[in-house]
């Protein structure tokens, strides 16, 4: 609705109102008496500038005005025909020739009067004026209206497409993310009309290339029992053997649901399918995961255990100790007796080795860590391991110049003992069976060598060595000939457990000559903050 329109709508305020417009004061009091006597509400102005002063106040719906009027009449005719659109102009006249109402008529007036005035006429012309203005006012407010609606209704309907195009939107996002493969056709032809990203992948192809090709194409007739029949019902069927051959040839297992969609345009069959060599795959991830768990809590309670044990028989132990000072005191001429007193140091050596890497890999807390200190003692815990103990060739280099490590000791020491055990996994079926470990600082950083002669890593495997579940072991109970077994989580849980410390790992490996793993440790990114000193204090 435009601002003129607006405007209209607020004239005509007198309902039976009428401005009479004349020079002449005995017209205006003849106008006025007769109308007045039929309950109108009269005015008069003798100048066309009273005139229009008094449309300003009282927007007049009818005006009765003098043909000729001091000044130009024509143009007060027209300004009232500008401003007041609605209000309806009789002209009065005494020279009634056609050329004068020609020109009144041409100038917006809606009728002519006479002179002299007669009653009836007067009555007649300005009710049907009067009526005139009504029913122009009645139909502009009927026209506000309707563009009043029209603008609700395209409103309503600009609303209503924008929530059909986000919801288009959002469903076919859903539609081309989903992880299982999506598929409509044609159930009489068997064309693929629609295929989501998952399907795609699946077969091997671009979705456009797709499109209008045949189901039979990858699946052979496999659907043919679900395809060309009159059921229209929503049943599922289950089809959980579905071979599908890609671009490549490569066939793949697929678990499958078959299902009929109605639209009221059409019917389709849609086909919901997964790799079953990937739901096998997960299953296996889950599996093995499960084991890592379960061994993770039987070393926990082994190291518990251990740590009772170990101080269980320090007390017995530390009574043979005195015993045997108490034996060499007295009988000094007893040579052996210093053998049994060096054996029992050598025992209580071992037992506190095992007591304190029990209560650090239960210690939670971020600590000073000396990596020297650590791979020592955790090569030292090794020697338990006969094979290990005997059989592999050591040569270990410690760097002085090591600053501490501020940080967690078992992520440390769980991490290199991982690192370690792969090492002489590697070295299970070698020759020669040497591990070398060094530290050493290099501008701002410790590296820690780890290096083997075993067999080695292919340029291929090189790159998913950290990714969670790689391994090239055999699994846990599928071992041959006591070959070490794997889960592929070894060193995923070391970048895991090492990664907050900004580690870096280097890889050099070669088929059949062995592995060298260096672990890069950041000095400054790892030494307590002012918070962690004021903690320790405490």
């Amino acid at each position: 609705m435009t601002e003129k329109h607006r405007e209209t709508l607020k004239e005509g305020v007198k309902s039976r109102g009428i401005l009479v417009v004349d020079d002449d004061s005995i017209i205006c009091e003849i106008a006025e008496s007769i109308l007045a006597e039929e309950g109108w509400e009269v005015r008069h102005a003798n100048t066309t500038e009273d005139a229009l002063k008094s449309m300003a106040t009282m927007k007049w719906p009818v005006v009765l005005c003098d043909v000729h009027l001091p000044g130009d009449s024509g143009q007060f005719l027209q300004e009232l025909r500008s401003s007041y659109p609605l209000t309806q102009v009789v002209m009065i006249t005494g020279d009634p020739t056609i050329g004068t109402m020609r020109h009144a008529m041409q100038a917006g007036a809606y009728d002519y009067l006479l002179k002299p005035l007669r009653r009836d006429e007067i009555l007649r012309v300005s009710q049907k004026a009067l009526e005139r203005h009504e029913l122009i006012l009645q139909k502009n407010e009927l026209e506000a209206q309707n563009e009043e609606y029209r603008r609700q209704l395209e409103a309503k309907v600009d609303l209503r497409t924008d929530q059909l195009r986000i919801s288009e939107l959002r469903y076919r996002t859903l539609f081309d993310n989903a992880v299982d493969a999506v598929i409509l056709l044609n159930p009489e032809s068997g064309a693929i009309v629609e295929l989501n990203g998952a399907a795609a992948k699946l077969i091997g192809l671009r979705s456009f290339d797709i499109h209008g090709t045949s189901i039979r194409d990858y699946v052979d007739d496999q659907l043919d029992e679900f395809l060309n029949t009159e059921s229209h019902d929503s049943k599922v069927w289950r089809h959980p053997n579905l071979v599908l051959v890609d671009r490549e040839r490569v066939t793949h297992i697929l678990s499958a649901t078959v299902s009929r969609l109605r639209t009221d345009a059409e019917t389709l069959l849609q086909i919901v399918a997964r790799d079953s060599s990937e739901i096998s795959e997960l299953s296996q991830r889950a599996s093995l995961m499960e084991l890592e768990l379960m061994s993770e809590q039987r070393l926990a309670n082994i190291g518990l255990l251990a740590s009772g044990v170990a101080h269980n028989i320090n007390t017995p132990l530390m009574g043979i100790y005195g015993l045997a000072q108490v034996i060499k005191m007295k009988h000094p001429d007893i040579e052996d007796i210093d053998g049994v007193i060096a054996q029992v140091e050598r025992i209580n050596g071992i037992i506190r080795n095992l007591m304190w890497k029990s209560r650090q890999e239960q210690e939670r807390a971020k600590q000073d860590i000396d990596v020297n200190i650590l791979l020592q003692e955790e090569l030292r815990f090794l020697e338990a391991d006969m094979e290990f103990k005997h059989n592999v060739e050591k040569e270990f280099s410690f760097s002085p110049d090591m600053p501490p490590i501020y940080g967690r000791y078992s992520d440390f020491s769980q991490s290199l003992m991982n690192i370690i055990r792969n090492a002489l996994d590697a070295m299970y079926d070698s020759e020669v069976k040497r591990l070398t470990v060094k530290t050493d600082r290099e501008d701002d950083d410790i590296i820690i060598s780890i290096q083997d002669s075993g067999k080695g890593i292919s340029p291929v495997h090189l790159a998913q060595v950290f990714q969670p579940f790689f391994t090239t072991k055999p699994a846990v109970g599928k071992s041959e000939n006591g070959e070490p077994t794997g889960t592929g989580l070894g060193l995923s849980t070391v970048q895991k457990l090492l990664s907050p410390y900004g580690c870096k790992f280097d890889l050099d490996s070669e088929p059949g000559k062995g592995t060298t793993f260096k672990m890069i440790v950041p000095i400054a990114q790892n030494q307590p903050s002012e918070e962690d000193l004021a903690a320790l204090e405490e």
